[in-house]
């Protein structure tokens, strides 16, 4: 290699690694972490759950140090309307020591309920025991504000929030699906579980968060949404917005029929939803999200108008793709015989 060309080279090496330098602190957000001192003071802002933020928390020894307390252990918990969303036990290595720091990640607390842009008060508890379990370092106990991000709210059900009902198969469930051809394999659950809430919002600048925590919620949409790869339209279970279906995916949408300004709903797995809240909401400070393990099609609220808007028009299936997903029956008796042949 000629000088010139192994100083150009070496040129371009710099010029990358220092672009590359000012593009991590351009393009990324920094993580944080908040100090929670427990004095009344504290505050918790733009909360997204993210695993790259954290919370701190000094436990004091309440002598000299935590072996003079004979504390071994160190104990955290963090609650909100009493219930427990984070419990936290370390072990103290050094009891010479009259300090331990709890650092939690915020994504610990990806189940706390909130709306966007507002407050959401847990409380958080710590203390030392020793290795029988009596509390040898007293106690301490606060309230937290944390004001939920303006693109982020989180809504969780229970067995006591959702609508859970034992279904019988009807007359086509138990005779027609054992043909698939004509009716989709949804009608065959014996465990419905839906579930409607109000949530905060900015407007289309926020993403809604829906967690199933009933007893087997997770069982009850595996079984109804079926075996499904990343992008695919999910027909087994059933999303809305405002009372308006929307196309709901497997893991990640399909980017060739959604974009950032539509409406549509994302099962991840696990019970848990996310709702991309789409432009025709922009003036929204709250809307309705609804899920269901049912399908569609047997979702009595849903018009077939607005069926044949979301699965003909803006996924554009036809006949043989709807029949495929819905099973023939439920197509030709929910859809428009107009949307479906013309």
């Amino acid at each position: 290699m000629r000088p010139i060309t192994r100083k150009l080279a070496t040129l371009f090496m710099i010029f990358a690694v220092v672009t590359s330098g000012l593009g991590t602190f351009a393009g990324a957000v920094a993580a944080e972490t908040t100090t929670l001192a427990g004095d009344g003071s504290d505050h918790v802002t733009g909360f997204n759950a993210s695993p790259d933020d954290h919370l701190e928390h000094d436990l004091t020894a309440d002598n000299t140090d935590f072996a003079t307390d004979g504390t071994e252990l160190a104990l955290l918990n963090i609650t909100y309307d009493g219930e427990e969303y984070v419990s936290v036990e370390e072990s103290i290595e050094d009891t010479s020591t009259a300090s331990h720091t709890f650092n939690v990640t915020q994504s610990a607390l990806s189940d706390l309920p909130g709306d966007a842009g507002q407050n959401t008060t847990i409380n958080v508890t710590a203390w030392g025991e020793d290795a029988n379990g009596n509390e040898t370092t007293a106690a301490t106990s606060f309230d937290v504000p944390i004001t939920f991000d303006s693109t982020y709210a989180a809504t969780s059900v229970d067995d006591d929030s959702a609508t859970i009902e034992d279904i019988e198969p009807g007359f086509f469930a138990s005779s027609l699906d054992t043909l698939s051809f004509w009716s989709s394999s949804s009608d065959d659950t014996t465990d419905l579980h839906t579930y409607e809430q109000t949530v905060g919002v900015d407007g289309d600048n926020t993403t809604v968060t829906v967690r199933d925590e009933t007893s087997n919620g997770t069982d009850a949409f595996d079984d109804a949404i079926g075996d499904k790869s990343s992008g695919d339209l999910i027909y087994g279970a059933s999303a809305s917005v405002e009372g308006t279906p929307v196309l709901a995916f497997y893991e990640g949408a399909d980017t060739d029929i959604v974009n950032e300004s539509s409406t549509y709903a994302v099962y991840n797995g696990n019970g848990v939803w996310t709702f991309n809240i789409g432009e025709e909401h922009s003036d929204k400070s709250e809307v309705d999200v609804y899920v269901s393990s049912q399908s569609y099609t047997s979702v009595d609220s849903f018009e077939a108008a607005d069926l044949g808007s979301l699965f003909i028009e803006q996924a554009s299936l036809g006949v043989s793709d709807l029949g495929s997903g819905f099973g023939y029956f439920d197509t030709f008796s929910s859809f428009s015989l107009s949307d479906l042949l013309f």
